[in-house]
């Protein structure tokens, strides 16, 4: 029985890439325009098709209302984000992005695909990985696997590697920032520890840059609204600059006026301190919590975008005493070992050999009350699970009731550090009905089991019941319910694709691409016309046309498969 085949995406928030395991290596899978990073960017263009990736990206600055880049960072939220009249959620948006991915993946392996390993940010919580899985299922993709971003690149770098070492991994892209701690030895890939923080990464350096401009044309702030798109080009464009010169220029024309800019690399290290800052924290809680020290490390491992900035890079050196390792390309790491997990996945025999574990890289708990005397004071975390704990993991704590005859135990999940509830997270509540006891008799169990997607189940089992209750947790604020994802399902199926990017037009283009290359003379000279002729019709969106051409090439190519061309 053949073993169907499993890509791995990075789902980025400024680029994505796909990623297949093939022939014993990890094989980065190139989109219709060549290049294996499609930036994560949606749009729609004037007569509302869609419009994915690069094309989008280009018409950030100049139809903004008509174009989305950076939502990965309202995941599970329900934030809503306009194209034109429209408003999506981050997952819908997420979901066309994946969608496009997939089928460029289907186009270059010629074969339909369902299932993925989607790598996440460590510190994504449980809210934000259903949502990840949401925006694959709407893709018409199985998220069989959610792996985390710096223990995927991590993966990629062991196995380039392939000896023992400890290294830590620090991965800065455009809106996230995580680390992790690994231990490479015999074959295994252990995470000891991760933390991060999900609203760093290089867009906020971008927007320090936007802050520093107005402050040096005040005038411009009443404008801001108007002019955030080009402020923000302009911003990335001096960033990228000072990655190759000490000095970077922008201009700009406003209200008939010509405004211009010159940065160096010392305003932006001045502007950038707070955020620089924050980079250290979730260095150190790692470290701590892997119970290493700087000197136990033998590689630093630069991932992501944002870890080209030369600030950043010098930023790394000082806080580890040593130059930082790049031997990857940063953009596309994660990918690599997104491909890897998914030989792993397939069992291919390349990989059988690996083992990779991983880490909870937040705390997991309830709330409680606790007494003192007759008095009764809510609000307090209880950890069932606490962070850096070797997934997957599955703990139960027994619990008394507090009231006399209460008939109802309510639970209210939160994620975090903070000794009180209101410090944490929340992540959703459930309840389940108990008989009437006095108070403290009655004692309840509840399992906490965290697998290795990150995904969060709950049981609970009151003393005395034969019956474990498998509980969904409700009410959590920005999950979609079924409801929505079967509403979203119809609206992404009701937005245009441009005909050049439909599937159906991709797969004809590409067969018809695959027997030009065998034809020779007169038989490859009538394919290429056939082919330039559905290209301009497609180009022409004209759906007669298309029709027609389409037919055209689909006789050439039937009557070529079944004999009857000379």
């Amino acid at each position: 029985m053949a073993i169907e085949q499993v890509i791995g995406i990075d789902l980025g928030t400024t680029n994505s890439a796909v990623c297949v395991w093939q022939k014993g290596q990890a094989v980065l899978v190139p989109n219709k325009w060549g290049e294996v990073l499609t930036p994560s960017v949606v749009g729609l263009d004037e007569q509302a098709n869609l419009i994915i990736g690069r094309p989008a990206r280009e018409r950030l600055q100049s139809h903004h209302a008509l174009t989305q880049a950076s939502f990965k960072r309202y995941m599970g939220t329900e934030v809503s984000l306009a194209l034109g009249s429209r408003q999506f959620r981050a997952e819908e948006l997420s979901a066309l992005l994946l969608r496009q991915l997939k089928e460029d993946a289907e186009s270059w392996l010629g074969q339909k695909l369902t299932q993925a390993v989607i790598t996440v940010p460590a510190y994504f919580n449980d809210v934000q990985r259903r949502a990840v899985k949401n925006a694959a299922r709407l893709a018409g993709l199985d998220a069989i696997r959610l792996l985390n971003e710096p223990t995927a690149a991590s993966l990629a770098f062991g196995l380039l590697e392939n000896r023992e070492q400890k290294y830590l991994t620090f991965d800065l892209g455009g809106g996230t920032f995580d680390v992790s701690v690994i231990d490479m030895f015999e074959g295994v890939v252990e995470v000891r520890a991760s933390s991060g923080d999900i609203r760093l990464g290089g867009d906020d350096f971008s927007q320090a840059i936007v802050q520093w401009m107005l402050s040096q044309h005040p005038e411009l702030k009443s404008a801001q609204a108007g002019l955030a798109a080009a402020l923000l080009a302009k911003a990335e464009s001096m960033k990228q600059m000072l990655s190759h010169a000490t000095e970077a220029k922008a201009s700009l024309e406003w209200a008939g006026r010509q405004w211009s800019w010159t940065f160096t690399e010392a305003q932006l290290a001045e502007c950038s301190q707070p955020l620089l800052m924050r980079l250290q924290r979730p260095v150190q809680q790692a470290l701590h919590d892997a119970r290493f020290s700087l000197q136990d490390l033998d590689h630093i491992l630069l991932v992501g975008g944002a870890t080209r900035m030369p600030l950043v890079r010098q930023t790394v050196a000082r806080l580890f005493g040593r130059f930082p390792r790049h031997d990857l390309n940063p953009d596309e790491a994660v990918a690599l070992g997104a491909g890897i997990q998914a030989g792993m996945v397939m069992a291919d025999a390349a990989v059988e050999d690996i083992i990779l574990t991983d880490v909870m890289p937040f705390s997991l708990g309830i709330e409680v009350v606790k007494r003192h005397g007759n008095q009764i004071e809510p609000g307090f975390f209880l950890p069932l699970i606490e962070r850096n704990t070797f997934l997957p993991v599955s703990k139960t704590e027994t619990l008394n009731t507090v009231s006399d005859n209460q008939t109802c135990v309510l639970l209210k999940i939160y994620q975090g550090e903070g000794r009180r509830v209101q410090d944490n997270v929340f992540l959703g509540e459930m309840s389940i009905d108990v008989p009437p006891r006095p108070a403290g008799e009655l004692t309840v169990d509840v399992r906490f089991t965290y697998t290795l997607d990150g995904l969060l189940e709950v049981e609970c089992r009151y003393d005395g019941s034969p019956v474990i209750a498998r509980l969904v947790i409700e009410k959590v604020p920005g999950q979609m319910s079924e409801e929505q994802i079967a509403a979203s399902l119809q609206k992404l199926a009701d937005i245009k694709q441009h005909p050049r990017d439909r599937q159906e037009n991709r797969e004809l283009l590409a067969r018809c691409s695959r027997l030009y290359e065998r034809l020779l003379g007169d038989e490859r000279a009538w394919m290429d016309r056939l082919t330039t002729a559905f290209e301009q019709a497609l180009e022409g969106q004209d759906l007669r046309r298309i029709a027609s051409s389409r037919e055209d090439a689909e006789h050439f190519l039937q009557q070529y498969k079944e004999g009857l061309l000379p």
